[in-house]
């Protein structure tokens, strides 16, 4: 049960002047400062080497229990594949603040800014932090000046909305040994690189463009909103045309679970083996495994016939036996399409007869 991600990885979220870290992008506790970090770090590696039961481990130890591929396998198999070091700082996850243009329904004001007002409008309390202020922002030597990167061999850039930034472009002319160097982007690619960034990412090992697109058509426009479905296709096709690896990132909840195999006909005719995909887990209206068990069956006599480790993780997530949470997640639609002018009932119109029973 043993995990990479406390010996060779750091994710560092800044949030206006304030910088967080935490081993991976799905550790569920509490968020270290830099001094706090460098104090429980031992006790975290110590921990993690006997067993990885650590409180913040939460989510990677409920998807190993049900037969669901975490992030733990995945990262372990990345450091394998990637010969990555346990003994010192290889890898690097970036979350520079929250500027991003999309609202998407499974995401908050914690990762775009643009949900802000939208959290206001439902009711919701913003903490000051969350409201992007670039001025406050520390430069990038705050990676530099706090941690030796001089072995850094990856690098992921989250979101906000990374290529709407300048930081990636600064942290790479800094990085010593940018041909070592494999970049990872997660990115709803409603904007492409800068000239200034394509020209650094030519000098890079490897560079990975993971696109968010979770349903296709008006589907995609409401999930991923505002974004627009002939701007994300006339991007992917640029982005494809370049010497980068080109990836689909589809995030399942309960609001697409309905459609994932249209889904995957489209991403598998588009992107090949290069289809990847996330359960959302930090809100339980969204997570799959509280959908009402009349709809979950409806979906596992969907996808029966069809095979492969994204189906069958479906399946095991489906089987997860959680309280129905179908009202939350029907007041959480009706609320947005209200404050937004959307129409999800119309647009997904099978599935919305199926979880509004009440």
């Amino acid at each position: 049960m043993f995990c990479t991600q406390p010996f060779n990885h750091i994710d560092i979220v800044v949030e206006n002047n304030k910088v967080m870290l935490q081993p991976c992008n799905v550790w569920s506790t509490k968020k270290f400062s830099i001094n706090e970090y460098k104090d429980n770090v031992e006790d975290l590696k110590n921990t993690l080497a006997q067993s990885y039961h650590y409180p913040g481990c939460r989510v990677c130890w409920n998807e190993d229990k049900n037969n669901i591929r975490s992030r733990r396998v995945a990262q372990n198999q990345f450091s394998n594949n990637n010969n990555l070091s346990t003994q010192k700082l290889q890898s690097l996850g970036v979350r520079y603040g929250t500027l991003c243009n999309s609202k998407c329904m499974i995401c908050s004001h914690h990762r775009s800014s643009s949900w802000v007002i939208d959290s206001e409008k439902l009711g919701i309390k913003v903490e000051e932090q969350y409201k992007y202020k670039k001025n406050l922002l520390p430069g990038v030597n705050i990676f530099f000046d706090n941690f030796d990167l001089d072995d850094l061999r990856y690098v992921e850039f989250h979101g906000g909305e990374p290529l709407m930034q300048t930081y990636p472009a600064e942290f790479l002319q800094k990085i010593k040994k940018i041909n070592q160097l494999i970049v990872k982007f997660n990115t709803n690619l409603t904007v492409l690189p800068s000239k200034e960034l394509n020209e650094l990412l030519k000098k890079c090992k490897r560079v990975d463009f993971l696109l968010s697109v979770d349903d296709v058509d008006e589907k995609y426009e409401i999930l991923r909103f505002p974004g627009k479905w002939d701007i994300f296709v006339k991007n992917m096709k640029i982005i494809k045309q370049q010497n980068y690896r080109v990836m689909a990132y589809n995030c399942l909840s309960s609001l697409n679970i309905f459609y994932c195999v249209d889904f995957y006909k489209w991403a598998t005719k588009n992107f090949g083996n290069e289809v990847h995909s996330q359960f959302v887990t930090d809100q339980e209206i969204l997570d799959i495994s509280y959908l009402p068990q009349h709809a979950k069956d409806i979906v596992l006599k969907k996808i029966e016939n069809y095979k492969g480790k994204i189906f069958d993780s479906i399946r095991a997530k489906l089987k997860v036996e959680n309280e129905d949470r179908s009202k939350g997640l029907v007041k959480y639609i009706t609320d947005l399409d209200n404050i937004r002018k959307t129409n999800y009932p119309e647009t997904f119109k099978e599935w919305w007869k199926i979880i509004n029973y009440h």
